[in-house]
């Protein structure tokens, strides 16, 4: 069986983040199914003027690099929307073209990545599959909302013209059925999967001791954890208001260690420090695989307040680390935390109700190491690649109904 996947970005190519890390597993547990797999991918920022390389290997699967920045946006926070409403459809376009050429049994699109490919394939040509990540295009207010019109509309054109559009989680039914208009019968429910492989990799005490020392995490401190890009919807900024809430009844050693980088990252130190709780945050940025994987070890609380999210793959990372957590109910978090049982759930963008959750959580403490041995096994039982992998075969399995003509 021959796949051709379309994804702006994948890792280990590009960042670390939730979505790009979902890509690069899903190739790779492909590729260990006997699937040939092409990746049609962006290429990363030190090759950025190269059109298309062919011949990388991530666990034997073929890349394809295809030219990004045909309009070159200054990379400021401010042209993001631009850049994606403008290059990214582009790029899809030639993406497209290319998978179409090679002629694939399946065509699998991450996102609005399939645009292209919908607007030129011919009505007999591989069946495309459609995977929607957090369609913050569709969630977005005010001016961002507006720029995002040409890839709502990138979007609901591919998913309109696909044979499946993946549901990333139950819950999420009715919002990808509403966003992108298509009807129930071309719709499948694949929860999205983490690899336990990766988090189970055993951590270097050298990278663990270089980041809970660069950190200051001393070895009695409670220790909160955030991970997630910078941006307002993420929600840091609800977050720093709930702890400027509650700090007063808070443990005298706790520590917010948040990780990532964005937009915010400066708008989120001034709060901090107008708020007096810098000596209480660590603003971690960008850290290497192990280093997260240690911060995940070491932390005794996941604090996860988005706006709007897709499937969230922090919240499973850190459930499969054994963490107990305190999220917010966007997107598909309510399929994976379970309140009292695995975490605490609070409605988005109410930092009131956030601050109290956390609370809640610390009064609970004793019960910690129970909600962490239950959050992973949830996400063994129904968020590993073991299982999922299989059901997404069986996806392609059934869309096929003769070779490219």
């Amino acid at each position: 069986m021959k796949i051709a996947v379309l994804s702006r970005v994948a890792y280990p190519l590009h960042g670390v983040g939730g979505f790009e890390r979902h890509v690069g597993s899903m190739v790779r547990h492909l590729v260990r199914k006997g699937i040939d797999v092409t990746l049609y991918t962006a290429p990363n920022e030190e090759e950025e003027e190269e059109e298309d390389r062919a011949g990388a290997a991530l666990d034997g699967a073929r890349i394809v690099c295809v030219l990004y920045r045909s309009i070159p946006w200054p990379r400021r926070p401010g042209f993001v929307i631009a850049d994606r409403g403008t290059n990214y459809l582009l790029w899809s376009l030639r993406a497209g073209r290319l998978a179409r050429v090679d002629c694939p049994d399946v065509v699998q699109a991450e996102g609005a990545a399939g645009f292209g490919y919908a607007l030129l394939r011919k009505a007999e040509g591989p069946p495309m599959v459609v995977h929607p990540v957090g369609m913050e295009e569709f969630k977005a207010s005010g001016l961002k909302r507006a720029g995002y019109l040409p890839l709502r509309a990138a979007a609901r054109f591919a998913a309109g013209r696909a044979e499946r559009v993946i549901v990333p989680d139950r819950v999420m039914m009715d919002e990808v059925r509403r966003y992108l208009a298509v009807d129930a019968a071309r719709t499948v429910v694949l929860p999205t999967p983490i690899d336990l492989e990766e988090v189970d990799r055993p951590v270097s005490p050298a990278a663990r001791d270089t980041i809970l020392h660069r950190l200051d995490v001393g070895s009695s401190k409670t220790v909160f954890l955030s991970v997630g890009r910078l941006e307002s919807n993420k929600g840091f900024s609800i977050l720093v208001d709930a702890l400027a809430r509650v700090q007063e009844n808070l443990p005298a050693d706790w520590l917010w260690i948040l990780v990532g980088s964005g937009p915010e990252a400066s708008r989120i130190s001034g709060w901090l420090s107008e708020l007096g709780l810098t000596r209480h945050v660590r603003l971690a940025g960008r850290v290497s695989d192990e280093e997260l994987s240690a911060l995940y070890d070491r932390g005794d609380l996941f604090l996860h307040p988005t706006l709007y999210e897709g499937s969230s793959l922090v919240t499973l990372e850190a459930m499969a680390h054994a963490m107990p957590v305190v999220a917010t109910t966007a997107g598909g978090i309510p399929d994976k935390v379970e309140p009292e049982r695995t975490g605490f759930l609070v409605p988005p963008g109410d930092a009131e109700a956030f601050g109290a959750a956390i609370l809640e959580a610390l009064s609970a403490r004793d019960r910690w190491a129970d909600l962490g041995r239950a959050g992973r096994r949830r996400v063994e039982a129904a968020f590993s690649w073991s299982g999922r992998i299989e059901s997404l075969v069986n996806v392609y399995r059934e869309l096929l109904e003769g070779p490219c003509r």
